[in-house]
């Protein structure tokens, strides 16, 4: 059977409620066909059993299609064919772990500051959506997987397909953090950024304590080594630090009203702490790089 596939790469979003069940209300729309069929063909084959003999289930039933019809909402029968759900919703926490066989819950009911989410739904004739959200980054080469952050259609029909694809994409592109986006987006970039403004800042403190020390100075084995050491200390601090602060306070997805209250309570501070860092850095940078140049300039 020919397959069509289509995938939506997840930026940085803010999944609001009334996102959240438009994205549920889809995945469970789906699951119902199936299931609702699977229960039809159930209905269908307990009516020839039962025919088979004297009539015990619904005898006022007079044909197959009556008795189907009769019985689509009999919660007795329903109970008794077991048929799953054919939907998964699963939610990892620092706090806690949670996995839903339905769509019937509750922000509420989740673990705080979900950092994974994983979400499936099958449908018929093979037809299936599952959704990655992930914001738990140990490395560089982890933010710039976009596999964990996606979501993906496949099933029989090209316009099914693309169809839900678009629906979905529509609701994602209108929860789109744009900044925070951009930052993912090119974090190695931010990274190597940070690392060049941290070592001006360095060099700045260094010359302020040792009045004699300056780059074009040969060093000697011991400064050499020194120098190394700071410039590896930079690098490997700068990276943890960095991608734990990022996820922290601001993760790559957000679920409305999930996050805790000390998270949010402190973002707004750590923002403007950021910012006023990497003002002070990039002013400091520029004074150390431009500074003796324009200087000569005003004494010519």
């Amino acid at each position: 059977m020919k397959r069509e596939e289509r995938v939506l790469k997840l930026p940085a979003l803010f999944i609001g409620t009334e996102t959240a069940d438009a994205f549920l209300n889809e995945l469970g729309k789906l699951a119902k066909e199936k299931r609702d069929s699977e229960f039809v063909q159930r209905l269908r084959s307990a009516y020839k059993s039962d025919r088979a003999g004297t009539p015990t289930m619904d005898p006022a039933a007079r044909t197959e299609d009556e008795f189907v019809q009769r019985n689509l909402g009999n919660q007795e029968f329903w109970d008794m064919a077991n048929i799953p759900t054919y939907q998964n919703y699963v939610f990892l926490a620092k706090s806690g772990n949670v996995i839903f066989d339905n769509a019937d819950f509750l922000v509420g009911d989740l673990p705080k500051d979900v950092f994974f989410f994983k979400a499936r739904a099958d449908g018929l004739n093979g037809r299936f959506i599952e959704i990655h959200l992930t914001t738990d980054f140990k490395d560089f080469n982890q933010i710039r997987n976009s596999s964990t952050r996606q979501l993906l259609v496949q099933g029989d029909d090209r316009n099914w397909v693309t169809g839900v694809y678009e629906r979905f994409r529509l609701l994602v592109d209108s929860e789109r953090l744009q900044a925070r986006g951009l930052i993912y987006a090119n974090i190695l970039k931010v990274y190597w950024l940070t690392v060049f403004l941290v070592l001006f800042s360095e060099y700045r403190g260094v010359k302020l304590l040792t009045n004699n020390f300056s780059l074009s100075k040969p060093l000697s084995g011991t400064g050499a080594l020194l120098m190394f050491g700071i410039l590896l200390g930079t690098l490997v601090v700068v990276a943890e630090v960095g991608i734990a602060m990022l996820t922290y306070w601001f993760p790559y997805f957000e679920i409305e009203g999930n996050i805790s209250r000390g998270r949010t309570a402190s973002r707004t501070v750590v923002a403007g702490i950021a910012s006023t860092i990497y003002t002070g850095a990039i002013v400091n940078a520029l004074i150390l790089i431009f500074g003796p140049a324009f200087a000569n300039w005003i004494g010519h």
